[in-house]
């Protein structure tokens, strides 16, 4: 029996219901989209100058990593890119050093055939679900990806970039092996998302603490303040002998995964001692872990090999490999996962558990594609080989030549230059230390003397486009050169 009281509650549910309904109205009422899209297709047609670009980024936009003031205060504004150099709004030229987030493996001139590529995909099939559709692209890369991988890594499952591949990496190893202990370097970088950033090592895992539950860290063959040995023999054993303890602390049986940069990359460019890959390849293979090498930032041609895992003495074949910048010069966000042929049969009747709507977007993979061969007809793998002693070459120059200069190291057109205050070797920042008025100097003098470089705490990066020539190295060295002619005036003797 409908009673009085119903009556008067649904009557007031009606009055609010279109009370709600004429507010939306009302305040939809208020856009006026043709006039946004008139004021636009004005913006389109203008062009910005410096002050109007920085003030829009400031009242716009957040930076990663840095407070947007400060970061937008000194940003340099890239109005476009050729080859390896850019240029800003007045002109300037810069020359890339760092292949920006060492990625523009390929430097800053698109190849014809990649865009091509792009394009004929956008008019083709611009966007298929990845969850119940596939694309002749995805076919075809995917073959090229397991002609390039050794062993039997002939698998792969494609994400947005390479944070979201190694989290894909964490979820396909604790599945696989029904464990959730995953082991990580300190020494070490994975990306920004939550699983990525637990496995990072260094600072800047602290803003996101607590973070994943499952993560321990361990100790690297070359610790900051320390060594295992004086030799690399030492350092192989002593560091594994390490590695081998904390597992015994923690569980084998417990320990799905070991997340690797084969080569460090932005924690110091370290490539492994001998018998270092091999030796974690054997207590996985004892252990049921799982071996995962993090190629996002040595994959393609970086450190002088296909694969920084290739930086061995013996055949290393990781169990799963995670890739992105290098996989298409970063034309557009791509990362992948690949896997053996094993962990892939599990797949095949598991569900992966992962999944996200950019997954496998024909248009990237179809840049990496075409990246990928002109990558292998232009022989830029050579190039890098080539250009290795060069490198090495004008790094010894520099520590010649500049008593702030306290040693480098390199592998490929990979490097970094660590720097001193004293001849005591003590760094101007320590680690993770305030900022030094002689480093934040150094930084602005690259960049007024037309060089872009990343400055991470006493060091620099040399890490240009994998197709830079002989005179353009000469000519990145020679800034590096006159702005540590300042940097020496600030050494303690």
């Amino acid at each position: 029996m409908i009673t009085r009281g119903v009556i008067k509650n649904i009557k007031t549910s009606s009055v609010l219901i279109n009370s709600i309904k004429s507010t939306q109205r009302s305040f939809s009422s208020k856009v006026n989209y043709d006039e946004i899209y008139k004021k636009h297709l004005k913006i389109s047609e203008k062009k910005f100058n410096k002050k109007e670009i920085i003030q829009t980024i400031k009242d716009n936009t957040l930076f990663s990593w840095n407070p947007t003031e400060a970061a937008a205060n000194k940003a340099l504004i890239m109005e476009k890119g050729e080859g390896v150099y850019f240029y800003d709004t007045d002109g300037k030229k810069y020359i890339d050093f760092n292949s920006q987030a060492m990625c523009s493996n390929l430097g800053h001139t698109v190849p014809e055939e990649v865009i091509k590529a792009i394009e004929e995909q956008l008019r083709s099939a611009a966007y298929a679900y990845p969850c119940s559709i596939v694309t002749p692209i995805k076919a075809k890369l995917s073959m090229l990806l397991a002609d390039l991988f050794p062993g039997d890594i002939n698998h792969f499952y494609y994400t947005s970039g390479g944070a979201e591949s190694n989290e894909t990496a964490m979820r396909m190893a604790r599945l696989f092996t029904g464990r959730h202990k995953i082991l990580a370097r300190y020494r070490s970088y994975h990306g920004a998302t939550l699983g990525a950033m637990t496995l990072t090592g260094d600072p800047r895992r602290w803003n996101s603490e607590p973070g994943a539950s499952g993560v321990v860290h361990f100790m690297d063959p070359y610790p900051y303040s320390f060594k295992w040995g004086e030799t690399e023999e030492q350092i192989t054993e002593m560091s594994l002998k390490y590695l081998r303890e904390t597992i015994s602390y923690e569980g084998a049986k417990n320990i799905a995964a070991i997340f690797i940069e084969p080569v460090t990359g932005t924690n110091g460019i370290l490539k492994p001692p001998k018998g270092y890959l091999e030796g974690i390849r054997k207590i996985c293979d004892e252990t049921g872990i799982l071996m995962v090498c993090d190629e996002v930032m040595n994959g393609f041609g970086r450190t002088g090999e296909m694969f920084g895992f290739m930086n061995s003495q013996e055949e290393v074949i990781p169990d799963i490999v995670t890739m992105a910048k290098g996989i298409n010069g970063a034309y557009l966000p791509l990362g992948a996962v690949g896997c053996r042929d094993r962990i892939a049969d599990h797949f095949k009747v598991n569900p992966i558990g992962i999944g996200s709507t950019y997954n496998s977007h024909p248009v990237t993979l179809a840049s990496a594609y075409a990246a990928l061969q002109y990558f292998l007809k232009n022989r830029v793998l050579d190039n890098v080989k080539t250009l290795e002693p060069v490198l090495k070459k004008h790094m010894e120059q520099l520590k010649q030549r500049h008593p702030t200069v306290k040693s480098y190291r390199s592998l490929g057109l990979f490097g970094i230059v660590e720097l001193q205050k004293n001849s005591k070797g003590e760094p101007f920042i320590e680690y993770n230390g305030p900022p030094h008025p002689a480093m934040t100097k150094l930084s602005s003098d690259f960049v007024e003397n037309g060089l872009y470089t990343l400055c991470r705490w006493s060091s620099f990066f040399t890490n240009p486009p994998l197709t830079i020539n002989e005179k353009e190295l000469k000519e990145g060295f020679e800034i590096l050169d006159k702005s540590l002619t300042n940097l020496d005036k600030y050494f303690e003797k």
